[in-house]
């Protein structure tokens, strides 16, 4: 936007990240961004110098709180010149899923008050994480009911390579995830991880793991 001008010094730091980054001064309005946070955003910085944060990161917390709001953690410790934690949030994107990423802020102690945030992508961390909490929580749950497992059901045979997707669902991993590490296409690791829920009669990925877990098959 037109007449923002963001300090050469504060432009500098930005455009240097190797990370996605983009300062803020202390109303919240971007004033630099860097390419690298173009290609995350998909937004280019035309778009995106002179708005407000909240109109265009829109960060939430893990209860989908607004964070990037008037009680901003990095407006309060512009404010207070105060060091600015760790966070972790939940941003939007044009066009695309949201994206969880891991924020480091940097407030510099010159110019005029601004902080400089560089971020992490780290959706695939995150919602293999929270894959494994809920395969832990399913797995908890079966053993409270049946603590023997089942009995009269019939064996499961899986191929040596269907052994290795399921340990790697189970672990979390994307099917894109999978495919890079067996160096085969996504396509076949649908296939494969279809053929598991088949032979495990179950109706989800997260169903299957559970059920492994429960046959003692991981």
């Amino acid at each position: 936007m037109e007449g923002i001008r963001a300090p050469a010094d504060i432009v500098a730091l930005v455009e240097g990240a190797g990370d996605p980054a983009f300062a803020v001064d202390a109303t919240r309005t971007i004033i630099a961004w860097n390419r690298a946070a173009e290609k995350l955003f998909s937004l280019p910085a035309v778009e995106v110098v002179g708005r407000n944060c909240s109109q265009v990161v829109a960060g939430r917390d893990a209860r989908g709180r607004p964070v990037c709001n008037t009680l901003c953690p990095a407006l309060v410790a512009i404010q207070r010149r105060e060091p600015l934690g760790p966070m972790e949030l939940q941003v939007d994107r044009r066009n695309g899923a949201p994206l969880w990423v891991a924020v480091s802020s940097i407030i510099p102690t010159n110019g005029g008050p601004c902080v400089v945030h560089i971020l992490r992508d780290i959706t695939e961390e995150h919602h293999r994480k929270s894959f494994v909490q809920q395969v832990l929580q399913g797995a908890i749950a079966l053993s409270s009911s049946d603590p023997d497992g089942p009995t009269d059901s019939a064996p499961v045979v899986l191929s040596p390579r269907q052994n290795t997707i399921l340990k790697l669902l189970a672990s979390g991993a994307s099917t894109r995830a999978i495919a890079r590490t067996l160096g085969i296409s996504p396509a076949t690791v649908r296939n494969h991880i279809q053929q598991i829920m088949v032979a495990l009669q179950a109706h989800s990925r997260l169903e299957a793991v559970v059920q492994a877990l429960q046959r003692r098959l991981l």
